[in-house]
């Protein structure tokens, strides 16, 4: 779940959006730009995940627990601040001895498997519409948002906006969050407002529309949607510690905060499909497997089904609500972030090593981009060898370069060094390692620009972890102080 509208904590992407930033948590490619706190060795899935624990949870409060899957074996690590008076006992990967913790926007690849599940039956089609499947149970519902499909919808490319009303963050976000009950998310179905005259869109993220699906799926089933993942998912796979109603589990969640500050738990109704589940590392890693396992583990062909790319999605592909990174045909890896008021989460699995990792923090300012982006560096390495550049060619490659609607990359000249920054925020320094070629090494980026027959630069390519972003010249860039 996104609480703010283009935060980091939002983890819009990762590997561009952290690695794994959404986390995710949240930002798009370019939104790493600003780099990462520095770590003594660098981190793979292979690291130790008591070391990924530290590394992740920083100086922040609470608790955080990261799980790993490596050759068959699951392994888990914490950390804790404070450190509590004894020795904690060791992660077992009993479910019962470990916290609990609130998986946020990971909920949304729960949603994702129960659709991919329901086209592999043959229930439903990823054409199918809106319209058609609330045909006689919604009144009012205007053409466009009738037309969304289910894949548009589990793409978010069906121009939903973040929330209904307007609502893109703060208080009344929260707010909604917590008070839309299935008639008041009708109500606010018939009167959303998409970000465009029809859909497709380019990718924007919505809670509002992942909660659509989710409720589509309950309707068409005639049941809810909790009770659809308990049915499909987490019976099946023995994972009694992933639900949205507490019960006798409520003693058992790590302590919520946000930064120093005590958080409460984030209950909600119909967005239920968005963000609403709890989970534990060892169930989390139950669920690994069994999507790693494919068509034939216990999920069957859904499994497979649900990592295929659908759409593209901020400088890479989605498929069923998981985000895709990678080139097809070489290594690729999926993931999903989240974050709620008290918690922040990151779900990886890495289907050419056969390896997962999940990460849950009682904390929703946990920094752990540093985590996020070291894992992106070591799966998609880029050159950061320098290459001797004669400063009078910088010139080439000054100017602002659009990649979406809303962000561009800037280029600019000083002290005989290529900046670049993103819109909104601080200049880094780039490093010549070829022709038209850049790295910004403390983030695994690569920055390649482009030319036109006459010679002159035209375009720019930026590349980090497994994703890639376009963008064409469309002005000169602001000058920059020389110190």
């Amino acid at each position: 779940m996104r609480l703010l509208p283009h935060a980091p904590l939002l983890y819009r992407s990762w590997l561009a959006a952290s690695l794994l930033v959404p986390l995710l948590v949240a930002g798009n490619a370019v939104a790493q730009l600003q780099p990462p706190q520095q770590t003594q060795q660098p981190l793979t899935l292979a690291s130790d995940p008591a070391v990924l624990a530290r590394a992740a949870l920083g100086a922040e409060r609470g608790t955080l627990v990261v799980g790993t899957l490596r050759n068959g074996q699951a392994a888990y690590g914490a950390a804790y601040n404070p450190e509590p008076p004894s020795a904690p006992r060791a992660i077992a990967s009993g479910s019962a001895e470990q916290p609990m913790f609130e998986i946020g926007s990971v909920t949304k690849v729960f949603t994702g498997l129960l659709l991919a599940q329901a086209v592999q039956r043959g229930d439903l089609k990823l054409e199918d519409t809106v319209g058609k499947l609330l045909a006689g149970k919604v009144e009012g519902l205007s053409p466009a948002v009738a037309s969304v499909t289910l894949r548009q919808l589990v793409t978010h490319t069906g121009c939903m906006p973040v929330m209904a009303d307007g609502v893109t963050g703060g208080a009344p976000l929260v707010e909604q969050f917590h008070s839309f009950d299935k008639p008041l998310f009708w109500a606010a179905l018939a009167r959303i407002r998409l970000t465009a005259a029809a859909p497709p869109c380019e990718g924007a993220y919505s809670n509002f529309g992942m909660a659509l699906l989710g409720q589509l799926l309950a309707e068409h089933y005639e049941t809810s949607w909790g009770e659809l993942v308990r049915a499909r998912i987490t019976e099946p796979l023995g994972m009694n510690d992933t639900v949205i109603t507490l019960g006798d589990k409520a003693s058992r969640m790590a302590p919520a905060f946000a930064g120093d500050r005590r958080q409460p738990l984030f209950d909600m109704q119909a967005y239920a499909p968005a963000s609403a589940l709890r989970s534990t590392a060892a169930d989390m890693m139950t669920f690994s497997r069994a999507v790693l396992a494919g068509a034939n583990g216990p999920l069957g062909p859904a499994a497979a089904r649900m990592l295929t790319p659908l759409a593209r999605y901020e400088g890479a592909e989605i498929g069923y609500a998981v985000m895709v990174r990678g080139p097809e045909g070489g290594r690729r890896t999926y993931y999903h972030a989240g974050v709620t008021e008290g918690y922040r989460t990151l779900w990886l699995l890495a289907p050419d090593t056969g390896e997962a990792m999940i990460v849950l923090s009682s904390n929703a300012r946990a920094p752990m981009q540093s985590v996020m982006l070291a894992i992106g560096k070591s799966r998609y390495p880029v050159p950061t060898t320098e290459v001797p550049l004669d400063p009078k060619r910088l010139d080439d490659y000054k100017g602002e370069y659009r990649v979406t609607k809303s962000k561009s990359l800037s280029f600019a000249v000083r002290s005989g060094r290529l900046l670049v920054r993103e819109t909104g925020r601080g200049y880094s320094a780039l490093t010549p390692t070829g022709a038209d070629r850049f790295a910004v090494t403390a983030i695994g980026a690569q920055v390649v620009f482009r030319r036109d027959a006459s010679n002159a630069v035209v375009a720019v390519s930026l590349m980090q972890g497994g994703s890639q972003l376009d963008g064409r010249r469309v002005g000169e860039a602001a000058a920059v102080t020389q110190e």
